[in-house]
């Protein structure tokens, strides 16, 4: 059986909507995935809409809700991935994987639980890893790929030394900024279930100021209505609490340090824009990005009319792009003409 045009057209339109939007729902341990979709990452009923304060799409929901902290009607996954203190953890996007696309800061954040399988994400959350800008350039490029995220299919960070033993909620947040300016900042957010072992020397509590969700962003926050369409070449406002005593850093508020991942000392330290008090520390871990094989696209100028919307296919600034890469397409067809076979 030959796939047929309206078959195709409707292939073009979901895998468009999930090019421009995201989730994540596959585990990478150390670079490597491990189990299946959703084997440690809790499913959501929230497909690859964006969560947003303003003009959320039909069905979504506020970062102000109490599904906030993992997102739309999340449940429990299968099954908990034991980490250890140095391991990379990244949560990868799902389908295609074609990388992420929009200009903006990731987080993760981990919340201890007594079953990281029941549990509802209700209680602390602490963020132990930043993502900033990692390429120093021009206001055009802070708007693409300035931004250490940008065009690669995970969020990551490093399981820290100084958090005790047990089971976490680890919570992978990716902040799409190019509707901040009107308050549209777009949320995508997944959560994993992890226990951490070996830490044996972090003693019992976490370091460092922790959070809630819903809470932790408030609509009024400079950070999620930063506007990327004015003359700033850096981000100098990142969201949440400052990332605790021995998490990560990655890049910096302006990108002059480069794609530098550095380790928050126990004592002094950075604050969440990626500044030091006391210098880098010597026990930063190695490890390096994830990036999508997708080249970046070439950036161009947002025009100067029209509001911010959700709207696909819009030529309006801060407006989710709707083109499509009809090669992703093309392979989703033939497999499924494959199938029919």
């Amino acid at each position: 059986m030959k796939t047929t045009g309206s078959t195709l057209a409707a292939i073009l339109g979901l895998v468009s909507s999930a090019t421009a939007h995201y989730t994540f729902d596959k585990l990478l341990l150390n670079d490597q995935q491990v189990g299946g979709d959703n084997t440690y990452i809790r499913r959501h009923d929230n497909g690859y809409m964006p969560i947003k304060f303003k003009e959320a799409p039909q069905g979504s929901i506020s970062p102000l809700d109490a599904d906030f902290a993992c997102n739309k009607g999340a449940t429990g996954a299968p099954e908990v991935i034991t980490v250890k203190a140095g391991d990379k953890i990244g949560l990868r996007q799902a389908f295609l994987a074609d990388g992420i696309q929009h200009p903006g800061p990731s987080q993760m954040y981990i919340s201890p639980v007594s079953d990281a399988k029941t549990d509802t994400g209700s209680g602390e959350w602490y963020k132990i890893h930043q993502s900033l800008i990692c390429r120093q350039g021009s206001p055009e490029s802070l708007r693409t790929d300035a931004w250490c995220s940008w065009n690669e299919n995970n969020v990551w960070g490093v399981i820290p030394s100084t958090i005790p033993n047990g089971q976490y909620l680890l919570r992978g947040e990716h902040i799409g900024l190019h509707g901040a300016h009107d308050g549209q900042a777009e949320f995508y957010v997944s959560c994993a279930q992890i226990e951490v072992t070996g830490n044996d020397a972090a003693g019992t509590t976490i370091p460092g100021e922790s959070t809630r969700f819903p809470g932790g962003y408030q609509p009024g926050d400079a950070a999620v209505n930063f506007s990327v369409w004015g003359r700033e070449t850096a981000y100098p406002v990142p969201p949440g609490p400052d990332v605790i005593p021995g998490g990560t850093i990655r890049g910096s508020a302006d990108g002059a340090g480069g794609d530098e991942l550095r380790t928050v000392p126990v004592q002094g330290g950075f604050s969440s824009d990626g500044s030091s008090s006391t210098g880098n520390d010597a026990n930063t871990p190695s490890h390096s990005s994830s990036p999508s094989s997708s080249p970046a696209p070439t950036p161009s100028a947002a025009p100067s009319d029209g509001a911010s919307d959700d709207s696909h296919g819009g030529k309006g600034k801060g407006k989710c792009p709707g083109a499509f890469p009809r090669r992703a397409a093309a392979l989703l067809a033939a497999k499924m003409d494959a199938q029919a076979e």
